[in-house]
């Protein structure tokens, strides 16, 4: 199992001259904790939630950039890595992601403990890569035509739960007797 197939793709960065307050407001608006921080398309270091709410402790509302927060340098993984040599990362390194590093050093995803903690729950599948997902001709798919696909699998899904909640629907109906029409008469 490799990181790759595992991995979030689409990661949410920071530039390290950006305030800590506004890294803490993408963060809650995102609903993630880990920042990778990103100079001229290179890792630099990482910044985490606990980090952030360390910094509003004792920089209260002080402007400081996260270059002054970040850990750095970042500890990041290769995609091709296996999913075994990212979880002992996690654990020997005592952090909570790894950004994850194709050949050319460039960010192509994260890897979080939830994430692993999902696989071996049975709770996360490989993800699929732009290559599996490619049409039938042998083209990559671009964005568009992957939310296409993803829109249509959602219709089609939403369509078969339409049919069995009204075949179900349609079985209570059929088994449940008539009322009668009772009428209490005064005495």
């Amino acid at each position: 199992m490799k990181v790759s197939q595992y991995m979030s793709r689409s990661v949410v960065t920071i530039a390290p001259q950006a305030e800590f307050h506004w890294a803490f407001d993408l963060m809650r608006s995102r609903r993630i904790h880990h920042l990778p921080v990103v100079e001229d398309d290179r890792v630099v270091g990482i910044v985490a939630e606990r980090d952030l709410l360390l910094a509003a402790a004792n920089f209260g509302s002080a402007e400081v950039p996260v270059r002054e927060i970040m850990h750095s340098p970042a500890i990041c993984v290769s995609e091709n890595a296996q999913l075994k040599q990212a979880a002992r990362l996690l654990v020997v390194e005592h952090i909570g992601s790894l950004p994850v590093l194709n050949a050319r050093k460039a960010l192509v995803g994260i890897i979080t403990e939830t994430d692993i903690f999902k696989v071996t729950a049975g709770m996360l599948r490989a993800r699929p890569t732009a290559e599996k997902a490619a049409t039938k001709k042998g083209t990559k798919t671009t964005r568009k035509t992957a939310k296409k696909a993803a829109k249509k699998a959602a219709k089609k899904a939403a369509k078969k739960t339409a049919k069995v909640t009204s075949k179900r629907t349609a079985k209570k109906v059929a088994k449940k007797p008539a009322k009668k029409a009772t009428r209490k008469t005064a005495k």
